[in-house]
């Protein structure tokens, strides 16, 4: 098998191939969840265009209105359900970039960014984005409101009861390093609040009661402790920021001594 991957990664034809199979699987994907939708136009179609009259025409539009927020629905449990079957057995670990777990990343992945780009973009604050990421297999607890559907490999997040994450935070489980897929778990304690624009690295716990400052940026395998409040550094120079991290870490050393 990776010897095959390996052919298939050194050719640029058989690339262009692959991606186009893989394209079409998508908009199949797409094809499936429209298929409700469809049916509701057709029916819409025969019902009120017959005569061609003011309201009839009316009737229709909202038909197609309807269609659209159907899709919202079908395409959420469709595309989760497909998500949670492809990422099934994929466990924390490093993978070869010429793996099948690495191709399986992909395809889900690309099935992930439609439904964030046609359906969950559309749809911050609601229990649709919830469904969505419990479908994929997240564990999330009670009363969380999801702002951002930037939840990478949600499957390995664990997010505890009335946690707020902010527009367009990205929550991440994976990272590509030297040639190797990383995949690892995220934790989110309960009643933690993570502000816009946040950018959370595989292998971080945030513990309970936390504050999580806009635009901060969690680096790898972070642990945050309970009640902790955490603010971004806006518009300082790498030497200041190096600085204000060195001495906070040895204040941490001197309080633990």
């Amino acid at each position: 098998m990776k010897r095959i991957l390996a052919i298939v990664g050194e050719s640029e034809l058989i690339q262009a191939a692959v991606t186009l199979v893989v394209y079409a699987a998508h908009a199949a994907v797409i094809g499936l969840s429209l298929l409700p939708s469809i049916y509701l136009l057709s029916f819409a179609k025969r019902t009120f265009l017959a005569d061609g009259s003011p309201l009839h025409v009316v009737a229709f539009s909202v038909a197609c209105g309807l269609a659209v927020f159907l899709y919202f629905i079908t395409g959420t449990i469709v595309m989760s359900l497909l998500i949670r079957i492809i990422s099934l057995g994929m466990k924390a670990g490093r993978y070869p970039m010429y793996s099948f777990t690495m191709v399986r990343w992909l395809i889900y992945s690309g099935i992930y960014h439609l439904a964030g780009k046609t359906i969950l973009d559309y749809l911050p604050m609601s229990f649709l984005g919830i469904l969505f990421f419990r479908i994929m297999g997240a564990r999330i607890g009670k009363n969380v409101s999801l702002n951002t559907w930037f939840l990478n490999d949600a499957y390995l997040m664990e997010i505890s009861d009335n946690v707020v994450i902010g527009g367009k935070s990205d929550i991440s489980c994976h990272t590509f390093e030297k040639g190797f897929l990383l995949l690892q778990s995220v934790k989110i304690g309960a009643n933690t609040l993570i502000g816009q624009q946040c950018y959370v690295s595989p292998g971080v716990t945030i513990g309970n009661n936390c504050v999580i400052g806009q635009y901060s940026f969690i680096r790898k395998n972070k642990i945050i402790p309970d009640n902790s409040v955490i603010a971004a550094l806006g518009g300082l120079p790498i030497r200041e920021i190096t600085r204000l991290e060195k001495g906070s870490a040895e204040s941490d050393n001197d309080g633990a001594a």
